[in-house]
């Protein structure tokens, strides 16, 4: 159900996160593709490379601990002001 799930939620997204994977492991590794294929925009947060990096529409080569904080800052400035 789990996998299931994620297949689901995969192709239903606007936005996929990958954060802190090398996207190498199967069947993890196939969720971009659908999202993308679905019409998500694909944002991959990853010191080092991965094989989805061309696909990427934002592509951050940092840790997840130097990203995540100040993107959810900006997040939740963005929210009081809407």
């Amino acid at each position: 159900k789990e996998l299931a799930d994620s297949y689901s939620h995969s192709r239903s997204c606007d936005l996929f996160v990958v954060a802190g994977s090398s996207l190498v492991v199967y069947p993890a590794a196939d969720m971009p593709v659908v999202a993308l294929e679905s019409g998500a925009r694909l944002v991959i947060i990853n010191e080092g490379e991965t094989p989805f990096d061309q696909l990427a529409h934002l592509r951050f080569r940092e840790g997840i601990g130097e990203v995540l904080p100040p993107a959810v800052d900006q997040l939740k400035e963005l929210m009081e002001i809407a």
